[in-house]
């Protein structure tokens, strides 16, 4: 079935913020990846609301449409991760969501699942880890355009580089594209975020299903990683998978497979 995806703006934190939103149902809260915004999602979001799911997608603060807030772009997970909680209260206040996110977004939704326990009702974080560091931890030197006149040329090798290969050629341009609308500043930001990123300590913590999923031919994600965070949560609420033939882009490259990953996890634990 095709349905119709809409765009929104509402108040987070005092600044505006855009969400895409499709269908009908129990909330699920799709957050992206670093540097790049709502439309990543584009392909998920209706066959996910195919399910009787009312999915929506924010733009992150600093990000495409969303104004960062007191116009500073934030450089902690956990601080984007308070922002969503807050993003969710303002767009779905008389129901507990789904979320799911992938790299900075996963990183958030472990966040959630671990500091805000009973106000969610599962998780499925994608490409990330209970740890995540090292990638691009130059860059914070870089916020101002005039600081590296190169930023986008590697911004567009960094975020195709880790899908998996071959791939199509149009959904290659387009997750270039879908990072060209975002400022430098907030790039930078993201990528201090995700060095930051640890709640080993705090996983222990989690009481709702959390699901993690990678591809396979992502080279910012160990299956190790995978393996280790999952040891971490409690025992009986926290699941993963692989997914061949997938990299980094999963939304993008593989949105059918992902869906469908996410749905039998979501049957399985009675979600929906």
């Amino acid at each position: 079935m095709s349905r119709e995806i809409t765009g929104h703006y509402v108040s987070v934190q005092n600044s505006r913020a855009f969400y895409d939103e499709c269908g009908e149902g129990i909330p699920l809260v799709c957050i992206h990846m670093g540097g790049a915004c709502s439309l990543q999602w584009r392909h998920f979001l209706p066959l996910m609301a195919d399910q009787g799911l009312r999915v929506i997608a924010p733009d992150l603060p600093g990000h495409s449409r969303s104004y960062p807030v007191n116009w500073t772009p934030f450089n902690k997970i956990r601080d984007y991760a308070d922002w969503v909680m807050d993003f969710i209260k303002a767009v779905c206040p008389d129901q507990a969501p789904i979320v799911c996110g992938s790299g900075i977004g996963g990183d958030m939704t472990m966040q959630l699942a671990c500091h805000y326990p009973t106000e969610i009702r599962a998780g499925m974080a994608f490409e990330c880890a209970a740890s995540t560091s090292g990638s691009l931890n130059f860059l914070s030197e870089y916020r101002d355009a005039h600081t590296y006149p190169g930023f986008q040329a590697m911004v567009d090798l960094v975020s195709t580089s880790a899908m998996y290969y071959p791939c199509d050629e149009e959904k290659v341009i387009e997750s270039k594209w879908q990072h060209r609308c975002t400022y430098q500043g907030s790039m930078v930001g993201d990528m201090e975020a995700w060095n930051d990123h640890d709640v080993r300590e705090d996983l222990k913590k989690v009481k709702c299903p959390l699901f993690l999923f990678k591809g396979e031919g992502d080279y910012h994600i160990s299956d190790q990683a995978v393996s280790d965070t999952l040891a971490l949560i409690p025992e009986g609420l926290g699941e993963g998978a692989i997914g061949k033939e997938m990299g980094h882009l999963i939304m993008m490259e593989e949105p059918e497979k992902l869906a469908n990953a996410c749905i039998t996890f979501l049957k399985n634990r009675s979600i929906i």
